[in-house]
């Protein structure tokens, strides 16, 4: 009985939250799980009074194509820059000229890509997914360097 129970605690448990994107915590928790997961960073710089953020956290986020996308091949980090305790890298702030800007780093925080700003439909958003995670495979290829030289 007792696992029973337990077996229908986890689905339920499941269930209920995989049609979730899974957020780091913190900006730094976003780096250090890049580098730990060798997935790249989607950072979203977003405002409470925003419109256009909004509807990208409605439409765009709730789609589950986009999640499992996300949750499978990306580190998440969201910010709202107006809610207090808020940080943003400085580069990042200085280069976002509206919102929401949705940001693709690597695991040192560089940008991969200029950003995307403003509101993002569901398909042009995985095409960009695709085109972003495709970079950071040739990226993590092109900077890898053996552990050792062949022959010694």
């Amino acid at each position: 009985m007792k696992k029973i129970l337990i077996s229908c605690m986890l689905f339920v448990t499941t269930a209920l939250f995989a049609g979730e994107i899974q957020w780091a915590h913190s900006y730094k928790e976003a780096l250090t799980l890049s580098k730990k997961e060798k997935k790249p960073i989607m950072f979203i710089m977003t405002k409470s009074d925003c419109k256009y953020c909004k509807l990208l956290k409605s439409t765009t986020l709730k789609d589950p194509k986009v999640i499992a996308r996300l949750n499978k091949n990306f580190i998440n980090y969201m910010v709202m820059v107006d809610e207090e305790g808020a940080t943003v890298p400085y580069m990042l702030a200085v280069y976002t000229k509206g919102f929401p800007t949705i940001w693709f780093l690597n695991e040192h925080g560089q940008a991969l890509f200029q950003p995307i700003g403003g509101y993002m439909k569901t398909e042009p958003f995985l095409e960009a997914l695709d085109v972003v995670g495709k970079s950071y495979k040739e990226y993590l290829t092109k900077s890898a360097t053996p552990l050792m030289k062949k022959g010694k």
